[in-house]
């Protein structure tokens, strides 16, 4: 496991999350202004407000989501550096008690 990779991953799905954070602003500041709506377009203000609203908590909701994935690949890959490192000390000490052990001899040879 390249666990460099997947800390990389990690920095691709972070930006990719600030993206919806962008879209975001944008649609609130932009596609939710009903300022200029009168007559009949004031009708619908309320409709557009409320669109507006729900479309902000999805792009939110994503970007949490993305971000909770990123925060799991960086865990995976600390825990597969550690699982890494105990399993080179465990054959490191497996492989220093078999030198430390006699060589058995056959007939006194």
């Amino acid at each position: 496991m390249q666990t460099g990779e997947l800390r990389g991953y990690r920095g691709l799905i972070d930006r990719q999350a600030e993206h919806f954070t962008t879209i975001n602003d944008h649609a609130q500041q932009h596609g939710a202004d009903t300022s200029g709506y009168t007559g009949l377009l004031a009708l619908l203000a309320p409709a557009v407000t409320g669109v507006a609203a729900l479309y902000g908590e999805t792009l939110n909701l994503a970007n949490r989501k993305m971000l909770e994935l990123g925060e799991k690949l960086e865990d995976a890959a600390t825990k597969y550096d550690t699982n890494e490192q105990e399993t080179q000390s465990g054959i490191a000490a497996i492989g220093s008690s078999l030198e430390a052990t006699d060589t058995p001899t056959i007939g006194g040879r």
